[in-house]
């Protein structure tokens, strides 16, 4: 009997169109914990490391965690694993929400995705049962309408993971968005430009196989001890979520401000906190599997910038998308947030490189001249949302230009003097 895992991986080869399975050994179970601990074994063992992201050869491993699908508290988690096509190193991008569970549910502890499909696909994956599907009616979608689409194709309570168009377009800051409006990111590093390359859409989960626990009343009567007290000592993050510790941080001089050039924005910051959200755009709570807390927030608005209904602003985007930008506009800040999340855009990556634009803008390092006209100003809406598009499009300025010039690849004019 296998406790708290299932004791199966997925192994699926979308050139040859191919789908087995192998065994979880007892022994790694115990030494990796699955996750990205055995993910890492896996990629170290049996790939390439020499290897470019984008080829074919290069895996994808979705691998829950060891107590994902229990009723243990906050147990709720998975990781995304590959080499990054940002760093060309190994790469984690761990995710909560209720997809880790769900896939859980369908008796498998992870997925290993190789090759490349000669055409849009998905995977649906019911109950132990994954067959490939042709992708074609949502190749080009946002992750939002994805997410309604093939839920309707497949299963309404279903679950889905997906790229947007950032991942589609093989953006290097693309990333894979779970539970559609929910939006719970596998963001950092890439992945979604990995599962873009293998021109895999998404993977939709459905299943009713629970993973076993050894004791279970033992654990419930635990359970009934330690959830009043998670709930207690939670109260503001309950209440405000993560953005409702943007403030403190502010105090504390730690947050990104203007590209980390000021050391203070006492006002902008609390026009943008999450108890700012909670007295103007939110709608409800959300609870990620197994989770007291319900630390993330549903936003909702309809006004300048035009709609947006979905997960609000973490503190990690109202610091890289507002402050880091010297954006106080809420509003534009909960839309450029959605942006992201519907062309499946790694928020936090998206906002430094806007935050690195504005700079050099500023210091005549970049002009209209390279822009086509665009002016990139401090928490200029119209620069911001185009900045965005053009990312996620791979066209004009953004697309085309500044996000290679991250890192090693600054021109000459750009590099530190």
């Amino acid at each position: 009997m296998n406790y708290g895992y299932q004791g199966k991986i997925l192994e699926v080869d979308l050139t040859n169109r191919k789908i087995s399975e192998r065994e979880v050994k007892e022994e790694d179970v115990r030494k990796y914990f699955l996750g990205s601990g055995l993910a890492a074994k896996i990629l170290f063992e049996e790939s390439d490391l020499s290897l470019d992201p984008f080829d074919p050869k290069n895996p994808l491993i979705f691998m829950a965690g060891l107590l994902t699908g229990t009723m243990v508290p906050t147990a709720c988690k998975l990781s995304v694993c590959s080499k990054s096509p940002l760093t060309g190193i190994w790469n984690e991008a761990t995710v909560g929400g209720h997809w880790p569970a769900q896939f859980k549910f369908t008796g498998y502890d992870g997925i290993i995705i190789k090759g490349k499909s000669d055409k849009p696909v998905y995977l649906w994956i019911d109950d132990a049962k994954c067959e490939m599907r042709d992708a074609e009616c949502v190749w080009g979608k946002d992750t939002f309408e994805t997410n309604e689409i093939l839920k309707r194709e497949t299963d309404d309570k279903a679950l889905v993971a997906a790229i947007g168009q950032a991942g589609e377009n093989l953006s290097r800051i693309a990333g894979i968005v779970f539970d559609g409006i929910n939006a719970r990111n596998a963001a950092r590093g890439g992945p979604g430009a990995v599962m873009g390359s293998k021109n895999l859409k998404a993977i939709v989960v459905r299943g009713k196989q629970r993973p076993e626990v050894k004791d279970q009343e033992g654990l419930r009567e635990l359970l009934k001890k330690e959830i009043p007290a998670i709930k207690e000592k939670a109260e503001g993050l309950s209440e405000f979520g993560t953005s409702g510790g943007a403030v403190a941080v502010e105090t504390f001089a730690d947050l990104p401000i203007k590209n980390w050039q000021l050391g203070s924005w006492e006002e902008g910051i609390k026009r943008i906190s999450g108890q700012r959200m909670r007295e103007t755009i939110w709608v409800r709570h959300y609870h990620c599997y197994a989770c007291p807390i319900g630390c993330g927030k549903i936003v909702k608005g309809d006004g300048k910038y035009g709609r947006f209904y979905g997960h609000y602003p973490e503190y990690e985007t109202v610091g890289i998308l507002g402050a880091n930008c010297l954006n106080d506009d809420l509003e534009l800040l909960a839309y450029v947030n959605e942006l992201c999340n519907r062309f499946g855009l790694d928020s936090i990556s998206t906002g430094n490189t806007l935050a690195f634009a504005m700079e050099c803008y500023e210091k005549g390092k970049i002009t209209k001249e390279d822009t086509g006209g665009l002016e990139i100003k401090w928490g200029d809406p119209k620069a911001m949302i185009t900045l965005i598009n053009q990312i996620a499009k791979r066209e004009g300025f953004g697309g085309e230009y500044l996000l290679f010039w991250i890192g090693s690849l600054l021109p000459d004019r750009l590099q530190p003097q």
